[in-house]
């Protein structure tokens, strides 16, 4: 198939050139139109629980999907104060007159009197306005929204003594998409004449060094053309693009870098034009092929999780992995084919022959006479970087990902800092029932009284807030004003409260006839006028079409274990007989969260390790090779991993990294390293080991196979490793965290895979399993498919131990090496 490729390639290569010329020009056209059609979030599923309940709460109590919060902050007013408030009004009173798409209502303390709409210190309040759209409608109207306000405030006399701030997650969104526009630019910026320089050092010429980096522009733009049609058909997450980028620049990079490695290194030998090239791609290609859909297995292990934007990384990961093994395989050989003997035109550093290379011809005899110290000191090592993962603490995406000078993310850190964030952010839980009135009625009334008791009483509950936890309020008490009560829900009206009415016209002659004592109920209980005006919103907030809702503040935050876990506690709690309990809020989401995503990491491992050992079974025709490769990768995970609690988790170099630790390690990064790192990883052993094996069929020794393969081999291995670390490296430039972990865990990754395992560990242990290695049945060996194997050496190799041994089922290991007694 390879050889056939490469003669594709080669005699028809102006129309491949042609080709892919008109797919680049495609992606460069769409490109600068994808942050008008990916999205942010998408780490929410509808399958979840706390998400079917929010959709429920919206459903029955008409509120809004969708919220945007705007924190008021002054240096030198209270926001209580009459200065303060009046601000406020004038800046909530232009978005209304701007007639803002979607905008459904706007509550603010000065409307419902919340405390916890007033921050600790009393410097600050919080506006939150609802929209009738989701997140994704209401992320357009961000800028607007933060245009009017900041225009109204400065339209006052004391305009600039009240700042604001929009947050909330739709602001996070879109402040999250302007960036990962221009951390694209930054990232090409620094990786692209970084890698260029890194090839000039490797290649020696620029025409060859400008060949890998022109495959990896190639990979990154088509794959950003098809994200784009596939965005305007489905969602897809925004970070698609920086992922697909990274991804794409650092394989295809490395693709290339190994077929044109190849190429020149066919010309010294002699070959033709025609023959490099069809013999670059043919042996070459072939464990870029296998390579590719080992990185193609690993990253598509994200569909397997219930989350949008984890799936759609991993379709725009193996989009890109895809497109660079095509170009890998199509057009370097035809540019290559093209180029001839001029691919080693320009030369900048003097060349040196590998196989005169007096580093790896001492490495490896060193290697293979005291394989031992290198195992002991290479497992020290990794031990000691995989060690912080003991202490790994995942967290959950929030605008803390974002810097800390972007609006959303300092909204976020006053919120965060200066109010009660139980208060402000409950968990929402709503009780449904079928059948009966529509509206409440006594016969709901009692259930949800003793069900609000029940609430109140869970052991980590701070609050709840509901009609039925009023002071004073008991069975008899509702009983006996029900009427008055019945009064009050029939008279409001849902939909005329906004920006600080108290209700419809019946609402509003019922609190106009109270006397000024209130209204007096049965068991001595007393609501003011001021106090009903606050039931109404009460009411409003919190009573729905056969639904009731309670919010219930914890004692611990909202992101906080604890609060997760009460979360969990009220989910399961017994409602009254007819009654169903739904549970909501970002404790209950990020419960749920962890939950579907714990839940599918067996799955996904599991789907991983086998189907990568199946790929390199079929690749490499051995039983033990795949299983060491793969529990290689699995340090190498864990090396990862180990740095980025390290760095991130544990709070080091945020100064010289620009960022701010949590305190814990981003849970979607963590399945995102796996799953693109246990591919990208799995290249350096496919290189190593495709180059021992082609001496190991010639040989027959193992030490000898060792040290071929790791002189042909090393020195383009280490240059790919140094080439990905270049390119991986460069997102630490970036201002979002998510991406600033995902480069810097990637790159650190590969750099000690390079140096630890692939050219020590690997190696050392293959010295002890000597003819092991290489073992393979006979019976499997022949219904496995023929890949070709190393351009029909295998097959040779094969037919020869079928001469020598006719008539029983020989082995690898039961051949006896031609001209050769040992079996080293």
């Amino acid at each position: 198939m390879f050889h056939a490729i490469g003669r594709f390639s080669y005699r028809f290569r102006w129309l491949v050139i042609g080709i892919w010329a008109l797919l680049f020009i495609g992606g460069l056209v769409a490109t600068p139109f994808l942050g008008d059609v990916l999205k942010g979030g998408g780490f929410s599923s509808s399958d979840l629980p706390s998400d079917k309940a929010a959709a429920l709460i919206s459903q029955r109590l008409n509120l809004g999907p969708s919220n945007l919060v705007i924190v008021f902050q002054s240096e030198t007013l209270e926001a209580q104060s009459t200065e303060f408030q009046a601000l406020e009004a004038q800046a909530l009173a232009g978005l209304t007159a701007q007639n803002i798409p979607h905008l459904a209502d706007i509550q603010t303390h000065a409307s419902t009197g919340g405390e916890q709409l007033i921050s600790q210190d009393g410097r600050s309040s919080v506006a939150v306005l609802s929209f009738d759209a989701d997140d994704t409608a209401v992320q357009g109207q961000v800028a607007l929204v933060r245009e009017t306000v900041n225009a109204s405030l400065a339209a006052g006399a004391e305009g600039t003594a009240l700042t604001a701030y929009v947050t909330g997650s739709p602001a996070v969104d879109a402040d999250m998409s302007e960036l990962s526009m221009k951390d694209l630019r930054t990232v090409e910026l620094y990786a692209l004449p970084v890698a260029l320089l890194a090839l000039l050092v490797v290649f020696g010429t620029l025409v060859a060094a400008a060949l890998p980096v022109l495959a990896g522009g190639v990979a990154v733009s088509v794959t950003l053309g098809i994200v784009y049609l596939l965005a305007r058909a489905t969602d897809m997450s925004i970070f698609v693009m920086n992922t697909a980028t990274l991804l794409g620049l650092a394989i295809a990079i490395d693709y290339a870098l190994l077929i044109v490695a190849r190429f020149r290194e066919e010309l010294e030998t002699g070959s033709s034009v025609g023959d490099a090239v069809v013999r670059c791609t043919e042996r070459a290609g072939r464990s870029v092929f296998f390579s590719g859909m080992a990185v193609i297995v690993g990253i598509l292990g994200l569909l397997f999780f219930p989350f949008s934007g984890l799936r759609s990384i991993g379709i725009g990961g193996a989009i890109v992995v895809f497109f660079s093994v095509a170009i890998s395989l199509t057009l370097m050989p035809a540019i290559l084919g093209v180029l001839g003997p001029r691919i080693n035109a320009v030369r900048i550093v003097p060349h040196h022959p590998v196989h005169k290379s007096r580093f790896w011809r001492g490495w490896t005899t060193f290697l293979t006479k005291r394989p031992w110290v290198v195992l002991v000191v290479s497992l020290l090592l990794i031990l000691t970087v995989a060690f912080p993962v003991l202490h790994l603490k995942m967290d959950m995406p929030s605008a803390t990902v974002l810097p800390g000078t972007v609006e959303s993310r300092q909204g976020y850190d006053i919120l965060d800092r200066d109010f009660d964030r139980a208060a402000l952010s409950p968990i929402s839980v709503l009780v449904t029932w079928d059948g009966g009135s529509p509206t409440l009625s006594m016969a709901e009334a009692l259930p949800m009284f003793e069900f609000g008791q029940t609430l109140a009483a869970t052991p980590g509950v701070k609050s709840v807030t509901s009609l039925f936890n009023l002071p004073g309020l008991d069975p008899a008490v509702l009983a006996g004003s029900w009427e008055q009560l019945e009064q009050i829900l029939s008279g409001f009206d849902m939909n005329a409260l906004v920006g600080g009415a108290a209700g419809g016209d019946a609402a509003a002659d019922l609190l106009a006839s109270l006397p000024p004592e209130g209204l007096q109920l049965p068991g001595g209980m007393t609501i003011s006028p001021e106090q009903l005006g606050q039931l109404m919103m009460l009411v409003r907030s919190s009573i729905g079409e056969r639904a009731v809702l309670f919010h219930v503040a914890a004692d611990a935050a909202p992101t906080s274990t604890e609060a997760q876990d009460l979360a969990g506690t009220l989910a399961a709690l017994h409602p009254p007989a007819g009654f169903e309990v739904h549970v909501a809020g970002e404790a209950a989401s990020q419960a749920d969260f962890f939950q579907g995503l714990i839940g599918r990491i067996p799955w996904v491992v599991a789907y991983v390790l086998v189907a990568t050992y199946l790929i390199l079974l079929f690749m490499l025709r051995s039983l033990l090779l795949p299983l060491k490769a793969v529990l290689v990768n699995a340090l190498t995970i864990f090396m990862s991993i180990g740095c980025l609690v390290f760095i991130f988790q544990d709070g080091r170099f945020q100064g010289i990294l620009n960022y701010t630790s949590t305190g814990g390690t981003d849970a979607i990064i963590l399945v995102i390293i796996f799953c693109a790192l246990f591919g990208i990883s799995m290249d350096y052993g496919v290189f190593s080991l495709t180059r021992m094996h082609e001496a190991w069929l010639e040989t027959r020794d193992n030490h000898a196979a060792i040290r071929s393969g790791l002189i042909q081999s090393g020195r383009v291995i280490l240059s790919a490793a140094l080439l990905v670390v270049v390119v991986t490296a460069a997102f630490a430039f970036t201002r979002i965290s998510l991406t600033k972990e995902l480069g810097i865990g990637i790159a650190l990754a590969i750099a000690l895979d390079a140096l630890l395992l692939r050219m020590s560990l690997v190696p050392a242990l293959m010295c002890y399993l000597k003819r092991a290695n290489w073992w393979m049945p006979a019976w499997l060996d022949r219904i496995l498919p023929d890949t070709g194997h190393e351009g029909g050496v295998w097959r040779a190799w094969r037919c020869r131990e079928r001469v020598a041994a006719p008539g029983r089922g020989t082995t690898a290991t039961e051949v006896a090496a031609p001209s050769r007694g040992t079996s080293r």
